[in-house]
């Protein structure tokens, strides 16, 4: 298999080096790209054929990206700044830039904060396109620099969640209306509510409210106690709670959605804090989700992280390397031959093709890091080198 994923990797690079320019944005943009092609060109080495231009080629686009990336409209981690910005910190962490540059990049993190702080007052919570996604970019830093912003970002969330004198709520947020629902509770990642438990981790880990922080991440889960149904062999909580309909939902395993980053963060949650009980039900949760397999069980249809097969083999080969249960090993190693079987797409970049979830049921192709081959890319070196440096992104790190 080692063979065929760098057959893949090849292409993948080939493909985004042959690219036209796109959006400043994380997920799905030149920021995105960028991360796939400075991991490839550490992981291939001084040795590579090519070596000296390909770092010529990664050099341009990051000036590119730094300078059309100022005044950028957006705040979002997915589509604006603060995911932009997170790149940038990433990528001083690995001594790409250095401090000074850093520091003209990211001048603009105090307005990105202040976003944040407004969007949260309205109800959005929301990783990719409301504020935990910048909030979250702020906890990357080792330093305790954007502590204020930290404490007063989380006694605010503190607040929304805890609206109720008997019990913790966080009404999903309509991205359309731009309103919170009161009467529905989003459970997945890319949205909803296992993103708050993620962020309360952090939290946590950062020292930012902590006790605050694991009293709302241990009632999450909690709720994903209360909420789990053990009698199916299909998906064990719904997409969307509705608080006033007795009716379960269906939830695809997926990185977005459902089963499986519920088990993941659920899992992290026992082992931040120690609760071997929390570690039992996120390994629970995971081993079930791995016996679904079958594109009608899973809604698996094409290889990108946000739905696809690349997201599945990564949270099972992190769990892997977390356990060393070999249901896991097992279970990544499918997935991971399940993604290399989706280029088959002669007009796809690299063979692939992302599927539009939607209605429209499209194949379309896609660079991006969350539904395209940078993010299919970088999974695949996680893969072969062990390295889960960059998946902070998308709120799977340790």
């Amino acid at each position: 298999m080692k063979e065929e994923i760098q057959i893949i990797l090849d292409k993948i690079y080939l493909s985004l080096k042959n690219r036209d320019y796109y959006q400043p944005s994380l997920l799905d943009g030149e920021a995105g790209y960028c991360l796939f092609d400075q991991s490839y060109i550490s992981y291939t080495g001084i040795h590579a054929v090519n070596h000296i231009d390909n770092i010529e080629h990664f050099e341009n686009n990051l000036q590119t990206l730094s300078e059309d990336s100022i005044g950028c409209q957006s705040a979002f981690f997915s589509s604006g700044k603060a995911g932009v910005n997170w790149f940038f910190s990433y990528l001083k962490a690995k001594d790409v830039l250095d401090e000074e540059n850093w520091e003209i990049l990211c001048d603009d993190d105090p307005e990105l904060f202040d976003q944040a702080i407004l969007y949260l007052k309205d109800g959005n919570y929301d990783f990719l396109h409301g504020s935990i996604g910048i909030a979250y970019h702020s906890l990357y830093e080792q330093t305790n620099q954007y502590a204020k912003f930290q404490e007063t970002f989380f006694q605010l969330l503190y607040k929304l969640a805890y609206q109720s004198p008997d019990k913790m709520f966080i009404a999903h947020f309509d991205l359309t209306n731009l309103i919170p629902v009161p009467n529905k509770i989003n459970l997945g990642m890319a949205h909803g509510l296992i993103s708050v438990l993620k962020f309360c981790l952090q939290c946590y880990q950062k020292n930012i409210c902590s006790e605050a922080a694991k009293k709302l991440a241990l009632d999450i889960a909690d709720l994903f106690k209360s909420t789990i149904n053990r009698n199916t062999n299909n998906s064990l909580f719904p997409n969307i709670l509705m608080l006033d309909e007795p009716t379960r939902g269906y939830s695809r395993v997926g990185w977005c959605y459902g089963d499986l980053s519920i088990g993941f963060v659920l899992y992290q949650a026992g082992v931040v804090f120690e609760d071997t009980a929390l570690k039992d039900l996120g390994t629970e949760i995971l081993i079930h989700t791995s016996k679904r397999r079958s594109e009608e069980q899973t809604m698996v249809r094409d290889a990108g992280i946000c739905h696809g097969s690349a997201g599945i083999a990564h949270v099972y080969n992190k769990m892997w390397h977390y356990t060393k249960n070999p249901v896991f090993k097992e279970a990544c190693d499918f997935w991971i031959q399940q993604t290399l079987d989706f280029s088959i797409h002669p007009d796809g970049y690299a063979g692939f093709k992302s599927y539009s979830p939607d209605a429209s049921g499209k194949y379309t192709n896609s660079y991006g890091l969350l539904n395209g081959i940078s993010g299919i890319g970088l999974v695949l070196l996680s893969y072969l080198t062990g390295d889960f440096s960059w998946d902070y992104c998308i709120m799977l790190n340790d």
